[in-house]
């Protein structure tokens, strides 16, 4: 900001206090009712996803593709409209696993009675009935789906132990002890039908997990079916009822079942679905309450820092007590609610762009601001003390000018690279970090917007109205103090922290021997860091969202692992797709970034023409090749809609080799085939393909039974039939993508790429595969590219800043050489604690450099403008006059940092973990390495220029100069100024005419003499 506007806004908020907090106030309005426009809070997956990449696009084809094919399942194949019954549908599904603490068995009395509690006590809440499925059949309310209820008695009365050997026989298994479907999708892994008493040595069949399922109904009212709106309805379940009642109950419940031995986990399988929605973000909830924890910590620090009471008395509690008068609660209050209002601010300016949904990972930004308000509020209020004591025989205007120039100067610099630095992370193709770093720099220049109009608004309007326990006048100067150098204050009356920078550290530092010790021991363990900075390992993995202990994380674990689908070991599915416009695969116009849909709607090819023997022949052969690779399969475990459509036309009297049945595949009597077969098929356990016809001529409305009949009637229309179809196979891929690096897991899709193509190119067949590790490895690789140029553009940023600001290229040098060693500190951080570059680490190693700049920007322009001449001086009075302020934002921004470390999720954990580290390293640089190696290698002042200008100035005249001199703006001040002057001549002619006379009266006396 130029020194005359910054001066003009100073004297303006000077005499206009209130109408500025008023102004400002305007400002703050205006933002919240942007923020009111209807921000939704998402946790989808596809915040992660790089939606601008063409295979992620392909993707999101996919999905659309196979939500058609799983509408025409669901529905009954008749003409009817897409409507249904609201709630007899199913919505979503909740899930409780049941885990035995010990090698106990689940199958006792007491540990199924209470089982059989926590499912009634669901079923039980408050306002169940409303979003319970509803049983067509009896208009009731659908009951959970589980083992326990073959238990009981035709009276719902658990029977007793000895009867369980006896039900488990031939309910939960065959005649050929194979599972029964019951014990396939609700037993663990580890129970076994041919598992007997007998043959293991204990009393009962040994059952570790056992699993429950119960519906949740759709479509919601206000909705005609569960497929409209299908993320809004999601939306409404997990925000209304899961995060609310469902999952406070269930966490209260599985604390009591700990006491039997009972572990209680539960969630949703559908990563997009209400349940796992409304579980995360439960969580999520009890995290937000540690927000609380890290405002109330900075609001307190603020009172203890703001406060400036006084008291004659000797007593210290009376002393201390008085020092927290109404204008230090005042002065807190205001900084508080400036800081905490800047995050709605930001999200106002975020919807200002068009956005509609915000991710928790843009809540983090309220830990971080934290920190950096409570820093901007001390460099002000320091910066007015200081003026204070330094100007004071000047007027107070002076003196809040003064005051103002300095600290506004000081904030716009850290303001913009912090600021810059966060927006660095806009440029990455993934929405969630993309939207972080936009929210963040938002926050950061409402943060400063406020510190520069409102705080200081605040600060005369305490200073005026609000002196409860004013400060007594300090006693009159001596004539011998006058010449006292403001710095040596009376220790006594400094605080604890400026003391120790005006005693300890000044004799440390000061000492040349120490000083250089210093920069040595710091040059070689940054040259140490940034070598070992190479070893950083890069994966673009997404993190987990909570660890590995984590209720959450064990519930999916088991899930996975403990109920293996048909009795066999779980496996990652892959699809390969046909018949989408694999250039141009879907249309997302108008959709944010953010948003938990995939898509409007999908393109299809028109090339694409299933009805043909040739193109359907190149598929089955697609599919015998795939089955018949062990690399990529598991156990041929292929899925093919083609085998259904051969089983069809056989079961019809009609062979498929003949070639002359080909349009059949898109008949309505196929797509009733593809329903039983589904049917069958998700009864066992095992993987869908099938055929559906989307449209047609792109109008995307699935036909109905009757215009399908009428297509199949006439070339013309058969030929522009918008078809997709898939098969789905189990991949040999690990079941957890981080076990993959991006190298690997690009290699495994090129490959299998280059096999798809070799059975398809001889027809115009074009196949796209399908899995959800493509995603991350689409992502993961967008994360390192963009990494590499965010912190680049961070770096090269904050080099033009310090060189603008301190138009000195060896202070700035110093100051970048600091900034790069933080980082190289936090990548050997992050090697030793076996972290990667992936989504979070790289949102971390680009903010890590808009962070770590600002203690040392502080040191810098207190040095550059110090009035001292040898680097030495200049140094130490940096250190004294801006010390007391980094501490404090160090403090506060530390604490609020601490409290993300309590946190459940990994994000926030891992984040404050960051932010902390960046903090400590970027305070003990800035004070232990920065500060001794400008004593020794700073600028000093040039003797020719008349100590204006310093060595390593890039400008030509020192803007500086006079810089500490507040002109009088009003006619007034001027005029009085010219009266002054006019005064001072006529003095000393006055005083020059004494002289001459005294000198004429001398003459005679020295000639007689």
């Amino acid at each position: 900001m130029p020194a005359p506007k910054t001066e003009a806004a100073a004297r303006f908020i000077y005499k206009r206090p209130f109408l500025t907090l008023s102004l400002s106030f305007v400002v703050i309005i205006i933002c919240l009712v942007l923020a009111s426009g209807g921000l939704k809070v998402t946790l989808a997956p596809m915040v992660w996803y790089d939606s601008s990449s063409i295979v992620t696009q392909r993707q999101f084809g996919y999905e659309t593709g196979f939500n058609g094919w799983a509408d025409m399942i669901a529905s009954s194949g008749a003409d009817a409209s897409n409507s249904a019954a609201e709630m007899t549908s199913t919505l979503d599904t909740l899930y409780l696993v049941f885990e035995s603490e010990d090698d106990t068995t689940l199958l006792t009395t007491q540990k199924m009675k209470k089982i059989r509690e926590i499912e009634q006590g669901v079923v039980g809440l408050a306002k169940f009935e409303e979003w319970c499925q509803i049983d067509s059949d009896t208009g009731l309310c659908s009951e959970f789906n589980t083992l326990t209820s073959t238990l009981m008695d035709a009276d719902g009365v658990l029977r007793p132990d000895e009867d369980y050997e006896a039900i488990v026989s031939s309910v939960w298994c065959t005649s050929n002890d194979d599972k029964a479907n019951i014990a396939i999708a609700l037993a663990g892994a580890e129970f076994r039908c041919d598992n007997h008493p007998a043959t293991t040595g204990k009393n009962v069949t040994y059952v570790k997990h056992l699993k429950s399922k119960l519906a949740f109904g759709g479509p919601l009212k206000g909705f005609e079916s569960v497929q409209i709106e299908t993320s809004e309805q999601h939306r409404m379940l997990g925000d209304g009822y899961v995060s609310l009642t469902v999952a406070p109950h269930l966490k209260k419940m599985a604390k009591e079942a700990e006491e039997l031995g009972i572990r209680l986990y539960f969630g949703g399988l559908n990563p997009i679905g209400g349940v796992a929605y409304g579980t995360v973000l439960s969580y999520l909830m009890t995290d937000m309450m540690l927000a609380i924890g890290s405002m109330m910590s900075v609001f307190m620090y603020l009172i203890l820092q703001l406060v400036d009471g006084e008291s004659e008395s000797e007593n210290e509690c009376v002393k201390f007590l008085a020092k927290f008068n109404c204008k230090g609660f005042f002065l807190a209050f205001m900084g508080f609610f400036e800081i905490l209002i800047s995050v709605p601010m930001s999200f106002g300016l975020f919807a200002l762009f068009g956005s509609e949904y915000i991710s928790f990972l843009q809540f983090m930004g309220l830990f971080i601001i934290m920190g950096i308000g409570a820093d901007d509020i001390f460099v002000f209020i320091d910066a007015y003390w200081q003026s204070k004591d330094l100007l004071k025989d000047d007027t107070e205007e002076i003196q809040f000018v003064h005051c103002y120039r300095r600290a506004a100067a000081a904030m716009c610099v850290t303001s913009c690279t912090s600021g810059v630095a966060f927006f660095a992370t806009a440029i990455s193709p993934v929405p969630a970090v993309a939207a972080f770093g936009l929210t963040m720099g938002f926050m950061v220049f409402c943060d400063f917007f406020l510190v520069i109009t409102w705080f200081p608004a605040a600060v005369l309007i305490g200073e005026r109205y609000l002196q409860c326990c004013k400060k007594p006048e300090p006693p009159p100067k001596k004539e011998e103090e006058a010449e006292k150098d403001p710095w040596d204050s009376d220790p006594v009356k400094v605080g604890m922290v400026e003391k120790w920078f005006r005693s300890f550290y000044l004799d440390t530092v000061g000492d040349q021997r120490y000083a250089g010790a210093l920069c040595l021991f710091f040059s070689v363990f940054i040259l140490v860091w940034l070598t070992k900075a190479g070893d950083l390992k890069v994966t673009g993995d997404l993190p987990e969202n909570f660890d590995e202990n984590h209720m959450f994380t064990r519930f999916r674990d088991i899930v996975v692992d403990g109920f293996p689908q048909s009795g066999g070991i779980p496996k990652i599915d892959v699809s390969v797709f046909f018949g989408l416009d694999g250039e141009n695969p879907v249309n997302r116009d108008g959709l944010d970034p953010q948003s938990d849909k995939v898509s409007n709607f999908a393109y299809y090819d028109s090339s694409f023409d299933l009805t043909k023997h040739e193109t359907q022949s190149s598929i089955a052969h697609l599919c015998n090749a795939i089955a018949s690779n062990s690399t990529y399969v598991y156990e041929k475990q292929v899925y093919c809609f083609m085998d259904d459509f051969k089983d069809f036309l056989n079961s019809t009297g009609n062979s498929w080799s003949d070639g002359t049945h080909g349009n059949k595949i898109i008949s309505p009597e196929f797509m009733d085939f593809q329903r039983v077969k589904f049917a069958e098929r998700f009864a066992g356990g095992k993987m869908k393909s099938g055929v559906v016809v989307m449209g047609e001529n792109g109008n995307n409305r699935q036909p109905t039974a009757s215009e399908l009949t009428a297509i199949m009637a006439d070339a013309t229309r058969l030929s522009k039939l918008d078809v997709f179809a898939f098969i789905t196979f189990n991949s040999t891929l690990p079941l957890k993508p981080s076990l993959m690096d991006l190298g690997e897991m690009r290699d495994w899709m090129e490959t299998f790429d280059s096999m798809i193509s070799t059975y398809t190119k001889s027809t115009t067949v074009k196949g796209v595969q399908f899995c959800l590790y493509w995603y991350f490895m689409i992502a993961g690789e967008a994360i390192v590219t963009t990494t590499k140029q965010g912190i680049a553009i961070s770096l090269t940023f904050a080099a033009l800043v310090l060189l603008v600001a301190n138009r000195n290229w060896i202070l700035a040098s110093l100051a970048m050489l600091t900034i790069i060693g933080v980082v190289g500190a936090v990548a050997w951080m992050m090697i030793l604690l076996d972290w990667t570059v992936d989504f979070l680490g790289s949102v971390c190693l680009i903010v890590v450099i808009g962070l770590s700049i600002d203690y040392t920007v502080h040191l810098c322009h207190s040095y550059i403008h110090s009035p001292e001449v040898y680097n030495l001086h200049r140094a130490a009075h940096a250190a004294t006059e801006m010390g007391v302020s980094i501490v404090s934002g160090a403090v506060t921004s530390f604490w609020a940092s601490f409290f993300l470390l309590l946190c459940s999720m990994t994000f926030f954990k891992r984040f404050g973990a960051f932010m902390c580290a960046t903090v400590v390293i970027s305070l003990i640089l800035s004070i232990w390495f920065f500060i001794p190696i400008c004593s020794f290698l700073g600028p000093s002042r040039k003797q020719s220029t008349g100590y204006t200008l310093s060595y390593g100035d890039i400008c030509v005249s020192d803007p500086r100069k006079n810089k500490n001199k507040v002109k009088p703006d009003s006619d007034d001040e001027k005029e009085e100024e010219e009266n002054a002057k006019k005064e001072k001549k006529e003095k000393e002619k006055e005083l020059n005419l004494e002289q001459a006379d005294a000198e004429e009266e001398a003459k005679p006396q020295e000639e007689a003499t």
